[in-house]
């Protein structure tokens, strides 16, 4: 039967396919044009009281209200922001700092910014419950019941998670903190433009947003506050936002952010259904090539559209990831490499995930670029992964990157860390320096009669970089297990200690 995937294939035809629209999400045309617009002509200061600043402030108030739709909340009550951290730090340390303290309750699944937050709370003297989700990724209201304090100043839930898509019991939960009169904020970053967001139905006093999850500009966001639990604002030095954000607001970065509001509630119900369609056909397939995959989901009805986070028993997801990517294909992990080892992902951990499950997970997020021509290109290039994985790839672990293997002739050692990070830390005498997102044009210069040692920050740049490579037909590539801050960590003073051997013989690091 003719293949045409494989005929692609063949004649090296490789469609950028991007599944990560959970990290990130390209601008919509109609955004783009809309910023475009506002860049040309409305330069003015928003807060100036001349023609060009009271131009420039409708187009501010317009983004408020455009947002607002989406909220079903009045546009006062919007509160613009540079996007989700800010916002969710604003409302945290904010609480906690206009209440002079307390405990607050959240969950071990909620995105980084939260849970940053929530430690900075706790070095300040505050004190912090971090509730655990099912199996199944939510939270439970009772649990949060059970988890109340007197001194609780507020609770945060985000509404859906933004690795495995499960959508909060956010209602359920505010009906509990009501009851206890204890403030709720949402994060609801992954949700909003996606599922229903309106406030009152939520019942939350605070809810953070942004726009880049929703094909709009990096670099914009919102914060509705319901306005009974008063908060400190993270930035001062201006009257802005109702003297709750100080700052000049980028106008054309808010146009982008209402725009994409405006675009998200058009088609919201519409997309929702596109997307849990292409999901059906994902997931069939992915259970098709690897009856022992395991997704990791909520129950229907309680799951996000366009999100798939699947477990290969057995497998590497950073291996998956590096294999997906010689194939232009775009997946992300949680895991988090950090000083000697991959971390899993704290999600999946707090779900009660297995470590070893946890690290053979990938995430897959659908969004606008992806069709059903996309789904199942994806599906051939994840048959061949599976089913190709090379043997010529392996981890070095840290300890094993001796003097003697550095120095040694059979060792063609790359440090494929970036300029600053080579200024921060040396590199290693004898190695080549090379970008990592030029890997690829070197490849020809690498000996195959040698053992290859691809050394990253952390590791994890260097894995895509020694998949390829052994892709290609070189047995023998070892990528550095954690990265030079591993490897460096293992063996202080090893460096000095090559350079000056080098200084001495008068050798220089290879460009």
């Amino acid at each position: 039967m003719f293949d045409w995937r494989e005929w692609l294939h063949r004649l090296n035809y490789q469609p950028l396919l991007y599944f990560d629209h959970n990290a990130t999400t390209p601008v919509a045309p109609a955004v783009r044009a809309a910023m475009a617009e506002a860049l040309a002509g409305c330069y003015g200061n928003a807060s100036s009281l001349h023609t060009l600043g009271r131009t420039s402030r409708g187009l501010v108030e317009t983004a408020r209200r455009q947002v607002a739709e989406g909220l079903h909340c009045p546009p006062e009550r919007v509160f613009f922001t540079s996007g989700g951290t800010e916002g969710n730090n604003t409302v945290i340390k904010g609480v906690f700092a206009a209440r002079g303290g307390g405990h607050l309750v959240t969950t071990q699944i909620e995105h980084e910014s939260v849970l940053g937050a929530c430690h900075q709370v706790e070095a300040m003297g505050g004190r912090v419950t971090f509730l655990p989700a099912h199996p199944d990724g939510r939270v439970r209201a009772a649990d949060v019941r059970a988890a109340l304090r007197p001194d609780t100043i507020l609770v945060s839930v985000m509404h859906a998670n933004n690795e495995t898509g499960a959508i909060q019991p956010i209602g359920e939960i505010a009906a509990v903190t009501r009851a206890a009169g204890v403030p709720l904020h949402t994060d609801a970053v992954q949700s909003y433009g996606k599922i229903a967001t309106d406030v009152d139905a939520l019942g939350v006093e605070f809810l953070t947003l942004t726009a880049h999850k929703i094909n709009g500009p990096k670099g914009a966001g919102a914060l509705y506050w319901r306005g009974t639990t008063p908060f400190q604002p993270l930035i001062f030095g201006g009257d802005q936002e109702r003297k709750q954000r100080a700052g000049t607001e980028g106008v054309h970065q808010l146009v982008g952010l209402g725009a994409a509001a405006r675009l998200a509630a058009g088609r919201r119900e519409s997309e929702f259904r596109r997307l849990a369609g292409l999901r059906r056909t994902l997931v069939t397939g992915i259970r098709r090539l690897h009856p022992d995959a395991v997704i990791n989901e909520a129950e229907p009805g309680h799951q996000l559209p366009g999100t798939v986070n699947v477990s290969f028993p057995g497998k590497s997801g950073l291996r998956l990831l590096a294999g997906l990517d010689c194939h232009e294909i775009g997946v992300s992990i949680g895991s988090a490499c950090t000083a000697d080892r991959i971390e899993p992902s704290h999600v999946l951990l707090g779900m009660g995930i297995p470590e070893e499950r946890a690290l053979s997970t990938i995430r897959l997020s659908l969004g606008s670029t992806n069709n059903r021509l996309s789904v199942r290109f994806f599906l051939w290039a994840l048959e061949r992964v599976l089913r190709t994985d090379p043997p010529g790839f392996a981890y070095l672990d840290p300890h094993h990157l001796t003097a003697e293997v550095i120095r040694s002739p059979a060792t063609f050692l790359v440090d494929l860390r970036f300029p600053h990070e080579r200024l921060l830390a040396p590199s290693i005498p004898g190695a080549r320096l090379w970008s990592p997102f030029g890997f690829e044009r070197h490849i020809p210069e690498i000996p195959r009669d040698k053992r290859v040692i691809l050394m990253c920050a952390t590791g994890v740049l260097s894995t895509g970089s020694g998949y390829r490579l052994a892709s290609s037909g070189h047995g023998d590539v070892r990528v550095v297990f954690g990265g030079y801050s591993a490897w460096r960590g293992l063996n202080p003073g090893l460096v000095e200690r090559l350079a000056a051997e080098d200084a001495a013989g008068g050798r220089r690091p290879q460009e």
